[in-house]
């Protein structure tokens, strides 16, 4: 039966979706079966990716037609604009990682209404940890079918912050303003990563994190996809955490050109999220706001 709440339905169809592309990108994984090319922007997918978003934009519209969607791997049909609900899908957030094989990779569904994420599912196949929110409901966590709600740990508010970036999101660039930042909050260096945005960071076991700081530096400079975002966006959120540009902007999505400018913070805990923004507000020279809800 799908939850009570106004996005069961939606929830139930997500979860299924998720679940099922995991399982479809988990035999090419296990199997090193994936054909592998390059796209046009220079950044590779392979058959799995494409196996995956088959799957999702199958479950997805059968269960709501009408409602459009807008994936990494698929053609953008701007009817899209002319909705308020959208779903944004990165049938594998971490092609990279799929094909290091290094297991970080993900599936990421979240449906959009009002340009906010109302609704998300990440789920990671090969250890089998599917999270999800709905807005106003939280988030849980579900680890080999035992699940649990998930809520981030607020840090003291004179904590030295364990603040991480990613090569996905403006390193080894950007480590001259994060690093700044960094100093600013009483912290070290700043961490990077090889993986983009994903809310496991934030969770134990492994290198916790408390600020995940992403930027380019540079006012030409946009930011990455709609899709990289939605998903993780909502459930930081719903498990007591933040998500903004680095002006504290909320992030729009179902735009004309679905990217982000403003860069992205997103921190364990609201008090957490406004240090570092006030240390942002004197290192962010050059950056370019995204336009605010």
């Amino acid at each position: 039966m799908p939850d009570s709440h106004p996005f069961g339905r939606e929830l139930e169809a997500a979860t299924a979706a998720a679940r099922e592309a995991g399982e479809v990108i988990l035999d090419f994984y296990d199997q090193q079966s994936a054909g592998i090319y390059e796209k046009s922007d220079g950044s590779v997918v392979t058959d799995a990716d494409l196996a995956s978003d088959a799957i999702i934009r199958e479950r997805i519209s059968h269960a709501f037609p009408d409602d459009p969607l807008l994936t990494e791997e698929g053609i953008d049909d701007t009817a899209r604009l002319q909705s308020d609900r959208c779903w944004i899908v990165d049938p594998i957030d971490g092609t990279q990682q799929f094909v290091d094989r290094t297991g970080e990779f993900e599936v990421l569904i979240a449906m959009v209404q009002g340009g906010r994420p109302v609704l998300a599912v990440v789920y990671q196949p090969t250890q089998d940890v599917l999270i999800s929110a709905v807005t106003g409901n939280g988030a849980t966590i579900e680890v080999n079918a035992n699940k649990a709600p998930l809520h981030f740990s607020a840090v003291s508010p004179d904590a030295a912050l364990r603040i991480l970036t990613s090569t996905w999101l403006g390193a080894p660039e950007n480590l001259p303003l994060v690093n700044e930042v960094s100093a600013a909050l009483g912290s070290g260096d700043a961490l990077v990563s090889d993986i983009g945005v994903t809310v496991r960071r934030f969770i134990p076991p492994g290198d916790v994190t408390d600020v995940l700081i992403g930027v380019h530096p540079r006012t030409d400079s946009t930011f990455a996809w709609e899709w990289d975002f939605a998903a993780p966006d909502l459930i930081a959120w719903e498990s007591g955490g933040v998500t903004t540009d680095l002006f504290g902007n909320l992030l729009r999505y179902n735009k004309p050109e679905p990217r982000n400018l403003g860069g992205i913070v997103m921190s364990v805990d609201p008090v957490t999220h406004q240090r570092v923004l006030e240390a942002l507000a004197a290192h962010r020279e050059g950056v370019q706001p995204g336009a605010p809800v």
